[in-house]
Parts: structure tokens; C-alpha cells; sequence
């Protein structure tokens, strides 16, 4: 069974995986890009091997610049990439819901955070 806690100490979203921390806060950011209100977060999500990979999102009212930060993650590539990207698309199945990055400029990884129900 998946845990999401709705509250934590953290700045960001934390996806430990399936169990994310600080929901709440991701959920505030996406209703923030729906208003065209400028928010920024971070989202870590943790390799199978437990390395965090991160995801900063900004938004300024127009783009959502993306910057992905593997350089923790041991068997990555350990880089920082940078996007600019105009929307979040949220796609929901019967499993999952994804929320991904979307009409972007040079972004390999489109994903920002995966719901499993």
C-alpha cells in the first residue's frame, strides 16, 4: 500500500518510491500554475538505488523553467539540465496519475511526479 502523507516539514514534494511526502504542497503549486500565479517548488524523487534526483520548478506567471539536477544520483548522468517549458499536463489512468512537463524546450525527462491510487 502507498503512503502519502499530507503534511511534512520539507520545502518541496519528496517521492520516496510511491510514498510522497508534502503532497499538499505540490498540489498548491499546480493550482498556483492553473491561476498563472508565480510559485516555485522542488520535487525530489528517489532512484531505485535511493539516490535523490532533483526537480526545480519555477514559475513566473508565463513559463515554468525546470531545472533537473542529477548529480546525486550515482548512476545517472550527473548533470544539471534547464528548461523552459509552457504547461503541466496531468494525465490520469486507473492506476496513476501523472503530471509531466509539457511544450518544452531541450528536456529529456518530462515527468515531474507520478500518483499511484
Amino acid at each position: 500500500m502507498i503512503k502519502i502523507k499530507k503534511t511534512s516539514k520539507l520545502l518541496g514534494t519528496v517521492d520516496m518510491h510511491g510514498d510522497i511526502e508534502n503532497i499538499d504542497r505540490f498540489k498548491k503549486f499546480i493550482n498556483n500554475f492553473d491561476k498563472g500565479q508565480k510559485d516555485s517548488i522542488r520535487v525530489i524523487r528517489y532512484t531505485t538505488e535511493g539516490d535523490p534526483v532533483l526537480r526545480d520548478l519555477e514559475y513566473d506567471g508565463e513559463a515554468i523553467i525546470s531545472t533537473f539536477d542529477t548529480r546525486r544520483d550515482k548512476y545517472g548522468k550527473g548533470s544539471i539540465n534547464t528548461a523552459t517549458c509552457e504547461s503541466i499536463e496531468e494525465v490520469e489512468t486507473a492506476e496513476r496519475t501523472d503530471y509531466l512537463l509539457d511544450d518544452c524546450e531541450n528536456i529529456a525527462d518530462h515527468t515531474i511526479l507520478v500518483i499511484w491510487k
